[in-house]
């Protein structure tokens, strides 16, 4: 492990394998490390180019797409919040070394405090080879021999994933993050900024005769479902936010689950202060 330390303006950054990834997983959380002076960015490693099933739809022309929508997304985040798509073809990524050395530059160059991914078991092959770069990543952040052409980082960050349902392993909670009702509703318009996505792509096949409703009462509908998924997620862990946080804990109505990657820094008194604290 390495020691995590203060350097200047403290950073988040979360990395996603497609253009929706980053923000509609971990949203929460950043957004109560914006509201503690934080600065955050999103990625997509993927261009998000194969996303959709409509095959006259040229890449290029969806990239593009895509890149809108996750720039109104930076935007409901607050002035001068960057979603970055890299150029790594959807449906394609792998853990090669070309691909590693570019995001460690990326990395590198934005200098963060606190990284958010997947974790490296996950049913689709971009988000695991998403996973696996940042954890090759990890320590060669800090050697300065490797991509010398941009300088090597001063300390480790924290790294951690955001939940899943997967079972092989099962997802580990080591950290309950309480969200108001406001951000959930928020982070459903999050969502929403990605129409390609929630508007089109994953309704189908079997729920395209949705796309006839106002696009209003798509959003509302979104945001009922995140409102129940992260409603759930509370009740579940219900003992647990009693035990850490007593009588508030019971009026916890919705939460985000995120797991320490042992391969980063230490989680800090610091960052756990602000995420964990019920709003």
């Amino acid at each position: 492990m390495f020691e995590f330390y203060k350097k200047g303006v403290k950073k988040v950054l979360s990395i996603g394998a497609h253009p929706d990834d980053a923000d509609t997983s971990a949203g929460g959380l950043v957004m109560k490390l914006i509201e503690a002076g934080w600065d955050a960015r999103f990625v997509s490693v993927t261009n998000g180019c194969s996303g959709t099933y409509h095959a006259d739809v040229p890449p290029e022309e969806l990239t593009l797409q895509r890149r809108a929508e996750a720039a109104a997304s930076a935007r409901l985040f607050g002035e001068g919040i960057r979603y970055d798509l890299l150029h790594h073809t959807d449906g394609r990524l792998m853990p090669t070394l070309e691909a590693r050395e570019h995001l460690m530059r990326y990395i590198r160059r934005y200098s963060p405090d606190l990284i958010i991914t997947n974790r490296p078991n996950d049913y689709h092959a971009d988000h695991r080879n998403t996973s696996i770069l940042v954890q090759d990543c990890s320590y060669l952040l800090t050697v300065p021999k490797l991509c010398e052409d941009t300088p090597a980082m001063e300390h480790m960050p924290v790294i951690i994933y955001w939940s899943d349902g997967f079972h092989n392993p099962p997802f580990r909670t080591d950290y309950i993050v309480p969200v108001t009702e406001e951000k959930v509703n928020l982070l459903a318009e999050h969502a929403a900024c990605h129409e390609c996505q929630y508007f089109d792509w994953m309704l189908w096949p079997d729920n395209l005769d949705r796309k006839k409703l106002p696009k209003e009462q798509l959003v509302e509908d979104l945001k009922a479902r995140f409102r129940r998924s992260m409603s759930r997620q509370a009740d579940e862990k219900r003992e647990a936010l009693i035990a850490k946080h007593g009588e508030a804990g019971k009026a916890v109505k919705y939460i985000e689950q995120y797991e320490l990657c042992e391969f980063g820094a230490d989680m800090t008194d610091e960052i756990l202060a602000i995420i964990e604290k019920p709003e």
